[in-house]
């Protein structure tokens, strides 16, 4: 038996069986299929799915990132690289000239500066190890900035973390507690930034994502949801 539904903004289809729980699967094709016991009245798997809808949102978002095609970056003067969701203009600089000697002292090959990045002519081969480098960086200097004001909102004490390249995952909580942060998160606005990390500083107390996840998600940021929808859309976006 087989059920055509929607909830918000998604729908799914609900396949009843003789199994005991209910169970939701994001297919291939990114449809949202709910398997059932008969006996389940449907205002109940309405429920359920309701429940799960942030979850779903995060696989549909997962599986959107695997499944589009990544932008191209060539890395040639003129193309756009997004840094807090603003792109900036790259353009390429003789490294010995006045305006670059103060970042060459201190061994950076790339600036962002007077709205462009800026990057030694002489590194061009390199450009991509640089980029990751930069945004490893601010990523680091933003964890930084950002924790001890959502450490008061939420009651946790982050004493780690560690910024690395995550695949497709934006962030994760290790056992011991450590926060490993995607580099590519400092693309986004800073508003997305803010919720990738309250994300995992809420699973250091509570670790499903449970209804309690949720509702703690919502007391520090009400409208988490936006948050949740634009990393759907605009996830894969954040690449180089």
């Amino acid at each position: 038996m087989k059920e055509v539904r929607k909830i918000n903004d998604f729908g799914y289809v609900v396949k009843r069986s003789d199994r005991k729980s209910i169970g939701i699967t994001i297919e291939r094709d990114g449809s949202v299929t709910v398997r059932s016991p008969f006996f389940v009245p449907a205002d109940e798997i309405n429920r359920f799915v309701s429940n799960k809808r942030i979850w779903i949102q995060q696989k549909l978002s997962e599986k959107a990132l695997l499944s589009r095609e990544k932008p191209r970056r060539e890395f040639v003067n003129g193309q756009g690289f997004l840094y807090l969701g603003r792109s900036y203009r790259l353009r390429y600089v003789d490294g010995n000239r006045a305006s670059m000697s103060p970042k060459g002292r201190q061994g950076l090959a790339l600036c962002l500066k007077n709205g462009y990045f800026e990057l030694d002519e002489a590194r061009k081969e390199s450009a991509r190890r640089h980029f990751v480098s930069w945004y490893t960086r601010k990523t680091e200097e933003k964890l930084r900035e950002r924790i001890p004001r959502c450490d008061k909102r939420i009651g946790v004490n982050v004493e780690r973390f560690r910024v690395s390249s995550l695949g497709h995952r934006w962030a994760s909580l290790s056992r011991n507690k450590v926060i490993n942060f995607n580099w590519r998160s400092v693309m986004a606005p800073i508003w997305v930034f803010d919720y990738i990390l309250v994300h995992e500083m809420v699973h250091m107390i509570e670790k499903p994502h449970s209804r309690r996840f949720w509702q703690i998600i919502s007391r520090v940021i009400p409208d988490y949801e936006e948050h949740v929808r634009w990393l759907a859309e605009n996830g894969r976006e954040l690449e180089l």
